[in-house]
């Protein structure tokens, strides 16, 4: 299944490319409050702002939402649902940046409001998928007795005639929406090399 994972972010740009009927709205269900009630998340394109969607859901009857930006050429992709703390609570994807080869995603959930799961210095957190040929970039989940690990992987391509990318593999533990980083490593070898391999279906 990671290699698989791998071998689809090796052909993102084809998987990303802008359909011509491209979705003004995507919806799915997920438990925010971690109560075992699924809410619907929905996000749509701004009317009027094709740079930006509107995130929404109602949670025991309150409407919450938040602006999230969007890629004007794409529309709204797919959300998915992922839990990166391991606690119960789940968390949605959303892509927020589409280039050539390369998908951003924000991770948002309920912290205080609708809000994205930030970094350690209180920037967004940015996770990505894809890189073409030339670079290898991802994210999943590992689960140990110590809980669950947010895994991201991001590498270059350094030598060409032989194959080899170059980068790093970072993970992070994530909890009440802020993702402290617990490891660095450097990772160099074929784009199937086991230090680049992650399993984006690992986090749901």
């Amino acid at each position: 299944m990671r290699t698989t994972a791998l071998l689809l972010a090796l052909v993102a740009s084809a998987t990303f490319a802008a359909p011509a009927n491209a979705a003004v709205q995507e919806s799915v269900q997920a438990d925010l409050d971690g109560d075992g009630v699924l809410e619907t998340v929905t996000t749509e394109q701004v009317a009027g702002d094709s740079t930006k969607q509107l995130l929404s859901t109602t949670i025991r009857g309150l409407r919450l939402t938040a602006l999230v930006p969007l890629d004007s050429h794409v529309g709204p992709l797919p959300l998915r649902v992922v839990d990166l703390g391991g606690d119960g609570t789940d968390e949605v994807v959303v892509a927020e940046s589409v280039g050539a080869n390369t998908v951003g995603f924000g991770v948002w959930g309920l912290f205080g409001g609708l809000r994205p799961v930030t970094a350690s210095d209180g920037s967004a957190l940015r996770v990505w998928e894809g890189g073409g040929i030339s670079a290898l970039n991802g994210y999943g989940c590992e689960d140990s007795g110590g809980g669950r690990s947010l895994v991201t992987v991001d590498a270059r391509l350094t030598n060409r005639p032989q194959g080899i990318y170059t980068g790093k593999r970072v993970t992070y533990s994530v909890v009440d929406g802020v993702a402290t980083e617990t490891s660095r490593a450097a990772v160099a070898g074929a784009w199937d090399a086991p230090g680049f391999q992650v399993d984006p279906a690992a986090c749901a």
